[in-house]
């Protein structure tokens, strides 16, 4: 890769750095801050810790590409990697003239504030996705490096009492930018859609899950109910599907096996094409034990689906009014099971509440909103760094 990574002087250049640009949530986000960014205003570039993967299907870089965003990986592979990369970014920080470096995800903050203050980049601000439930040693990492941080942008309210309560960072220090329902990155590529998933043209009605196949997503608690919800009876019949990949498939398969769920319940892998899906969907479902702001609520919600999630972080941010039927505390159990039959048995329901979700995707969560709300915190740091220049010249 090339390293004149250029400065054209006259708008602003943003660096977003992010571990990785395969088509998750938070990659989507990325994506579509970087393309609706006002391109006479900024000027953005896309770095990634890792490489760019041979197989093009499962990455957003194309995207960008064709949208002339340049996309610059930096192919840590390791420990020794990181630090060398460290010192590279730095160098392309500073050579490029970027003004304002913004991370995506905890080892893009973590490097990337290392980065930009060797860089002397203006601002660094890092972006909370999640809240980090599991992961106390994130946690200890990120105050240890406070200091090289301007502001944590986090995606939901809940994500951002989390980073003050548990995080430990000051609250004067913590702002709330929810994610942007996802549109341009909704479609991989300009190829063919691949084939639909075997049985899915013959289901009556379909409740689908997006994620990957990890125990935050929660589809073992999911699976381990289903049967009570799932063949219940009714006039139509409905079938399960949960679109991902991840280290709990075999686990999530011998339940599938165990329960009986083998002609109901589907497991198809990942897709590129998870949004023609969605549009196809009669019910969405999000089980997952904690979350920051979920796209594939946000996603599902923008194209006009009734939704039932359990009532993790950002959940009842995007629903609003309509969280009050369609979260419930716990993925499995009487209160689900409860909700689904009642969803599931009635279309104008779903109907109704469809329409609810999407008139609100529309108005509080668009990329565009979002882009705007980014630029205004960048342009306010940057400002406060002019005057603290100012200051510094002035006293010296």
């Amino acid at each position: 890769m090339n390293e004149r990574v250029g400065n054209e002087g006259k708008r602003t250049r943003v660096a977003l750095i992010i571990t990785e640009l395969c088509a998750g949530g938070a990659e989507k986000a990325l994506v579509e801050l970087a393309l609706r960014l006002d391109p006479t205003r900024f000027d953005p570039v896309v770095f990634t810790l890792s490489g760019l993967p041979r197989d093009q299907e499962n990455t957003l870089a194309p995207i960008l590409a064709r949208r002339g965003i340049e996309v610059v990986p930096l192919d840590v592979r390791g420990v020794a990697s990181a630090i060398s990369a460290i010192w590279r970014l730095s160098r392309l920080l500073k050579r490029g003239g970027f003004q304002v470096a913004q991370g995506f995800m905890f080892h893009a903050n973590i490097l990337g504030r290392l980065a930009a203050r060797l860089a002397r980049t203006p601002v660094f601000c890092a972006g909370v996705r999640v809240a980090e439930r599991d992961a106390p040693r994130r946690l200890k990492i990120d105050r240890l490096f406070a200091r090289l941080c301007d502001r944590w942008v986090c995606v939901s309210e809940s994500v951002a009492r989390f980073t003050v309560d548990v995080g430990g960072i000051e609250a004067s220090r913590v702002v709330t930018i929810p994610n942007g329902a996802s549109t341009t990155a909704g479609d991989l590529a300009d190829s063919a859609a691949p084939p639909l998933p075997d049985g899915w043209e013959a289901s009556e009605r379909k409740a689908v899950a997006v994620g990957r196949l990890a125990r935050q997503k929660g589809f073992d608690e999911l699976l381990s109910d289903a049967d009570s919800w799932l063949l219940a009876p009714r006039q139509e019949k409905w079938t399960l599907w949960i679109f991902g990949e991840g280290e709990e498939r075999e686990s999530l398969e011998r339940i599938v096996s165990e329960k009986g769920l083998g002609e109901v319940a589907f497991l198809p892998g990942w897709r590129s094409d998870v949004r023609r899906l969605l549009e196809d969907a009669d019910l969405f479902l999000l089980p997952s034990r904690w979350e920051g702001m979920p796209n594939a609520l946000l996603e599902a919600a923008s194209l006009g689906k009734a939704c039932l999630c359990r009532n993790a972080e950002g959940v009842a941010e995007i629903l609003g009014a309509g969280a009050q039927e369609q979260v419930v505390e716990s993925a499995s159990g009487p209160e689900w099971r409860a909700a689904a039959v009642r969803l599931m048995s009635d279309a104008g329901l779903r109907a109704r509440l469809g329409a609810s979700n999407r008139s609100r995707a529309e108005s509080e969560f668009s990329s565009s909103k979002t882009a705007r709300r980014y630029e205004e915190l960048w342009t306010t740091l940057l400002a406060e760094r002019a005057r603290e220049k100012r200051y510094d010249d002035r006293t010296a």
